[in-house]
């Protein structure tokens, strides 16, 4: 297994093609979608209609064995720029939530320092344009803004228009002193998160819009080296299809002057491609995705960029299985497939276990960085693979984290570890009462379906993200549907352990089975090898 590399020394990546090298640096797209579920690939058997994704994988590579560090999109797009794992992040917000035993919760609390390096302004130094569209949701700006706009307000008053706009600019201004010189149709968080939008009816996706701004980035930016995240915020809720139907002129920034046309195929289109293809409502806005992807690689193809810009396209966790906000494999393992004429061999599925703590190490050698000395980085270089090499001593297993829950996983093997530490340990009578007081007193009195939707558990336990006894609503989705959520038997254990190659979907936890004791302690070892190396405690299993 590869551990921690530290600070890596990174050259000018040749590939053979020096006078390449010489003409310019390499641009990165970074593609990092929302919440996609498996179904919405066409090139996976889904019943989508995605060729444009479907291409990447054909001509590129798609990694089999691609896995996030955390299931969540905050922690994930932390490591996706930090270049390591969310529970090394410096951010003050984030330390307040570790337990009181140095046990860290690895939720939607993360964001960047005040002057940590990452990706994007390491770059940015060394001479790259750097752009931004898409969803940020990380360090908080919803404080930022102006949210004094009442619920039903119509978004195309003047005033409101204002106010909205004006919003916008804040946003995009607090993303560029992260790194970023070009920051168009951001988001703070989702749609959902940003009262303004959900007031005035705003809270929708518009793809049009997002790649208008890559395309704009793009353009200004054909004859210098750039890396791009492009982040769009399908297919993640609210209601894509509802998005795909609705007002074209609805954005992130309000309403628009004019709907976005020319850009990408039509949303008619889209409409009528998908139901003659027979696509469920629910999918049908991944071809709308997929449009928007298909008019960023024609801009490239026209400006002449396609061979010298890697594309990496990332989902930016799991969401088999209800397993988004787990450490089980439905959450854990992600798509990831990489692109780029003329140096990497089409359709190649390397069965390396890769991760997005790899990306950082990736980028910096393919643009011939060496990263700042206080810059760690958990993850390794993925150019060698991308050449089509086998890389010796490539780890046997990767890590991740969520909320109270830690685990690894191998090719064969996952283990699960769910360990409630002593401080937030609890009498029965103790969770309940914390339960009710913060979290089905004020959320009930602010949202009242919820006393159907999720009644009060009479056990109020921990779950595993640890956010309150009893569970926030997020976690009692993830056992909301116990007949199509295998997992769900083990997932109070302390100890669980499942042989995925036998059993992918993790039905049967054989940690307590003295047959696999061996196994089991091998797991643990590794887990600890991994929380040796990272900051906290986790008192029960790394004692």
């Amino acid at each position: 297994m590869m551990m921690k590399k530290g600070l890596i020394a990174a050259a000018v990546i040749v590939l053979g093609f020096s006078a390449y090298a010489e003409k310019r640096r390499p641009n990165v797209l970074f593609i990092i979608t929302d919440d996609q579920f498996k179904e919405q690939f066409g090139f996976l058997g889904g019943q989508a209609l995605t060729p444009n994704i479907d291409r990447l994988a054909r001509e590129g590579i798609y990694f089999e064995n691609g896995f996030v560090s955390s299931s969540v999109c905050s922690p994930s797009r932390y490591t996706c720029m930090s270049g390591h794992f969310a529970s090394r992040c410096p951010q003050p917000y984030f330390q307040t939530g570790t337990t009181e035993d140095g046990v860290t919760r690895i939720l939607w609390n993360i964001g960047f320092a005040e002057g940590q390096p990452n990706i994007p302004n390491v770059l940015q130094k060394a001479g790259y344009k750097t752009g931004f569209t898409g969803k940020w949701h990380l360090n908080g700006t919803m404080h930022l803004i102006n949210n004094d706009i009442p619920k039903g307000a119509d978004p195309y008053d003047p005033g409101i228009r204002k106010i909205m706009r004006s919003n916008q600019e804040i946003i995009c201004n607090e993303i560029k002193r992260f790194g970023f010189d070009f920051v168009q149709a951001a988001f703070g968080g989702n749609p959902n998160d940003d009262k303004t939008l959900v007031a005035t009816g705003c809270n929708v996706h518009n793809q049009e819009w997002n790649t208008k701004a890559a395309i704009d980035f793009i353009e200004q930016n054909k004859d210098e080296p750039w890396y791009l995240y492009f982040a769009p915020t399908l297919m993640h809720v609210p209601d894509t299809f509802a998005s795909l139907t609705g007002d074209p002129r609805k954005s992130g920034m309000g309403i628009l002057d004019e709907p976005i046309t020319g850009v990408q195929p039509s949303r008619e289109s889209v409409l009528e491609r998908t139901k003659a293809a027979g696509i469920p409502d629910r999918n049908r806005a991944a071809t709308w995705l997929d449009d928007g992807i298909g008019a960023i690689q024609d801009k490239l193809e026209e400006l002449g960029l396609t061979e010298d810009t890697l594309v990496i396209y990332f989902n930016d966790n799991g969401m088999e299985y209800h397993s988004k906000g787990t450490c089980y494999q439905g959450g854990v393992r992600t798509q990831i497939m990489a692109y780029w004429p003329g140096v990497i061999e089409p359709g190649a599925r390397p069965q390396e276990l890769v991760q997005n703590v790899d990306f950082a190490p990736t980028f910096f050698e393919l643009a011939g960085v060496e990263p700042p000395k206080n810059m760690i980085l958990d993850g390794e270089s993925l150019l060698p693979i991308l050449r089509g090499e086998s890389p010796e001593n490539w780890r046997d297993a990767v890590y991740s984290e969520i909320g109270l829950a830690r685990s690894v996983s191998s090719k064969d093997w996952s283990y699960v570890a769910f360990y409630v530490p002593p401080s937030l340990q609890r009498t029965k009578e103790e969770r309940v009462k914390e339960a009710k007081e913060y979290y089905y007193g004020p959320m009930l009195a602010e949202h009242p379906w919820m006393a159907d939707e999720y009644p009060f558990l009479e056990d109020a336990p921990y779950f595993q993200l640890g956010m309150q006894p009893g569970g926030f609503a997020f976690e009692r989705w993830q056992l909301k549907d116990p007949e199509n959520t295998p997992w769900a038997p083990s997932y109070f254990d302390q100890d669980q352990l499942f042989n995925i190659r036998q059993d992918p979907t993790e039905i049967e936890n054989l940690a307590a089975n003295p047959e696999y004791k061996a196994q089991l302690e091998k797991m643990q070892k590794l887990l600890v090898e991994y929380l040796d190396d990272l900051p906290g405690t986790y008192p029960g299993l790394k004692d």
